[in-house]
């Protein structure tokens, strides 16, 4: 039974076998509790409270976005809604969501920002994100990785050399 939930009880006269009667308590039938924000008696509460399923749902993603809001402000120093519109600038997405794909539908992007100066740059994909952190934020090494796209060392040692198909 849900914490706080009691049954009512009701005592009655019993007849025992000896002809005498006695006191014994019969419990009532159970009153059913409403969800204390739609006020709903026939859906089913939840442990979490005195909740439906329905207004549970909600009050989870409430709390979820609260949370993240604060995390926002608290170590970036933007809300939510900023963020947003610094997504909405760069395209709806991760800036690099051409090559990868991710545009922030399943999993919110990373606010990105310079350690050094604590500046916000804006929302990346995990992924992004990631390899700036791996690279330390240094624009040399995407100036190297577009040289060696270019000009790759192989062909210039061996030359055109193309993977055999697996047969």
């Amino acid at each position: 039974m849900a914490a706080g939930l009691t049954v009512p009880v009701e005592y009655v006269t019993v007849p025992r076998q000896n002809g005498k009667t006695q006191k014994a308590k019969e419990a009532l039938p159970k009153s059913v509790p409403a969800c204390k924000d739609c006020g709903s008696t026939t859906r089913k509460l939840l442990y979490q409270g005195p909740r439906c399923t329905t207004c549970w749902r909600v009050e989870k993603k409430r709390r979820k976005a609260a949370r993240q809001n604060a995390y926002q402000g608290r170590v970036f120093g933007i809300t939510l809604e900023e963020k947003q519109r610094v997504i909405d600038f760069q395209g709806g997405g991760c800036i690099c969501a051409p090559w990868t794909g991710y545009a922030g539908q399943t999993r919110s992007l990373s606010t990105d920002h310079d350690h050094k100066t604590g500046i916000v740059r804006g929302a990346l994909c995990k992924h992004c994100n990631d390899l700036l952190g791996r690279v330390r934020d240094d624009p040399r090494y995407f100036e190297l990785m577009r040289d060696y796209l270019l000009n790759p060392p192989a062909v210039q040692v061996l030359g055109e050399r193309v993977v055999p198909e697996e047969g």
